[in-house]
């Protein structure tokens, strides 16, 4: 998948007068010193292919002083083009999705352009909690529409039995919410213990072709429940515990992903530098997966990726991944890559303002 242009208006400190063409080479990198809006017009990316940010609420993402944004793009998907727009309200509150000048369900939008997104806090992947490693595997499932359809269909039900499990007086009240939320949970199991037994099998060769280094690392999927086959039996034995603190204690809103060395937690064996590799890895074996699932490359988008790796695992990097597109922020290009004819430079300085 690619981005062919992109116009953006009033969204954080950029405003673009008129839409650029994004440029048609592999590798297209947004050079400009920090605080020049870099990161802002990755968001803004994302923003076009997902409906919302990835690090703010869309309020969040309205230029200071502004009453809205507006960013509209084109894109290629491999079946086809299509003219995008996502445009939010702040006075109404509201976020309007268009796909060639029809409206579109934020839901239903979410997952339907593929891209797989690196930040500079996805380092901490495995030395923060759960919440993180949940999101990394419902943005790298998102673009499956059953694997999207289960995972909302959960949380409805479970949305609705948290709130009959205030009131009930026995588990039999809460008996069909139970059902349903045992339904979707199997679903939504089955995606995400295919994904992470990929990621198991992948990782750790991923990171020692990137990387030059073996860890010998074993990365295992940690369901939200002992034993997912009696989910239901497990339910019906924790209501007297449920019932006191009136929230579902087990299920997919609990799940984990973990990653081990030698059987230590990864938070206690790697460095700094490790860890940001090992997540740049889980982040390039997604990339496979989706474009494995899909039949077409995800559009990857990389804030800062180069900051921290020297200039051999810098080429590593960039010569082991073969994408469409790859856009990528930097404050600094090396010469070799700059030099090479598949890479295109973008400024943000010509459209941010810096007073933001």
């Amino acid at each position: 998948m690619k981005v062919l242009s992109v116009s953006i208006h009033q969204f954080r400190n950029l405003t673009l007068p008129a839409p650029i063409a994004i440029p048609s080479a592999p590798l297209v990198a947004v050079l400009a010193p920090n605080a020049s809006g870099k990161t802002n017009f990755l968001e803004a990316l994302v923003v076009l292919l997902r409906g919302k940010s990835f690090r703010a609420r869309n309020e969040e993402c309205v230029g200071w002083g502004k009453d809205n944004f507006v960013v509209q793009g084109q894109v290629d998907y491999g079946h086809g083009s299509a003219g995008l727009m996502v445009a939010y309200n702040v006075l109404t509150k509201a976020v309007r999705i268009t796909e060639n000048s029809a409206p579109v369900s934020p839901v239903m939008f979410f997952g339907q352009y593929p891209l797989v997104v690196f930040l500079p806090e996805d380092a901490f992947l495995f030395s923060r909690g759960p919440v993180g490693r949940r999101n990394f595997l419902n943005t790298s499932l998102a673009s499956n529409n059953n694997y999207l359809a289960s995972v909302v269909q959960y949380h409805r039900a479970l949305r609705q039995r948290n709130a009959a499990l205030k009131h009930a007086k026995s588990s039999a009240e809460i008996g069909p919410w139970t059902d349903l939320l045992v339904e979707h949970a199997r679903a939504v199991w089955s995606h995400r213990t295919l994904f992470t037994d990929y990621l198991a099998s992948q990782v750790p060769a991923i990171y020692e072709a990137l990387f030059r280094e073996k860890l010998g690392l074993e990365l295992m999927f940690v369901p939200g429940a002992a034993n997912m086959e009696s989910f239901r039996d497990l339910l019906d034995d924790s209501w007297k515990y449920e019932q006191r603190y009136r929230y579902t204690l087990y299920g997919p809103h609990r799940d984990d992903f973990e990653a081990k060395v030698d059987g230590r937690p990864v938070s206690a064996v790697l460095s700094r530098g490790q860890m940001r590799g090992l997540a740049v890895a889980c982040k390039v074996a997604a990339f496979s997966f989706m474009k494995q699932l899909l039949g077409q490359d995800p559009l990857l988008l990389f804030d800062e990726v180069l900051s921290e790796l020297d200039p051999d695992r810098q080429k590593s990097l960039l010569e082991y991944i073969s994408a469409s597109q790859i856009i990528m922020t930097c404050s600094h290009l090396p010469d070799e890559i700059r030099a090479k004819s598949e890479t295109a430079i973008i400024d943000v300085r010509s459209f941010s303002q810096a007073s933001y």
